[in-house]
């Protein structure tokens, strides 16, 4: 499922966390320099990460997107109908949620809406990571246990490993966003199924 991004630290041009002014108020330096340098994050500017700015929900399916394809083929993502009710076919977002909602890694709030300008919480970033890793297959993170269910797994995957203070229904930021996304590429497992 998730495509491992060790072999694209050579995409040519891609950033590296010194190249930001606001390094200095990046705490998740390793995790933060290891994305922009695969090319999985970017900066919000040509200048500055924001390492605490928001992160709203379509931005977090753009950076799962990006960390399972790549971020040539994520790019290349299009969405022929719209995914959400809120969320038109032709919305920039909407290649990068509608291959989320295609994969298992999102299914929105249950009445046909995603909310995509709402900000992700860390419970929200955590879920989508773990179906992404190949959890969840089983309803795990649906229903009104979800947010429980998903902290569990997320802390025994060490999803939050550097900010268990994350595993919350607060807003994450960005760079906490970064951290996790980090994390499941580097410390999580990924799930395989057989056919048996």
């Amino acid at each position: 499922v998730l495509v491992m991004v060790l072999g694209m630290f050579g995409v040519a041009g891609a950033a590296k966390l010194g190249d930001f002014e606001d390094k200095g108020d990046v705490t998740y330096k390793e995790a933060v320099d290891y994305l922009t340098a695969a090319g999985i994050v970017a900066g919000d500017t040509a200048t500055t990460i924001s390492p605490k700015g928001d992160v709203t929900r379509e931005q977090a399916a753009k950076l799962i997107a990006y960390a399972c394809l790549g971020q040539v083929a994520a790019d290349n993502l299009k969405a022929s109908t719209a995914p959400f009710t809120d969320v038109a076919a032709d919305r920039w977002s909407a290649g990068y949620i509608a291959y989320c909602v295609q994969a298992g890694v999102i299914n929105g709030l249950g009445d046909g809406t995603f909310a995509p300008t709402e900000k992700v919480t860390g419970y929200q970033m955590a879920k989508m990571l773990l179906c992404a890793l190949g959890y969840g297959v089983n309803g795990e993170f649906t229903g009104s246990g979800w947010a429980l269910e998903t902290a569990k797994y997320a802390l025994a995957k060490d999803i939050f490993h550097g900010n268990t203070a994350g595993a919350s229904d607060a807003p994450a930021n960005r760079e906490e966003a970064f951290l996790y996304t980090f994390n499941a590429l580097t410390r999580a497992m990924l799930v395989k199924y057989n056919d048996s």
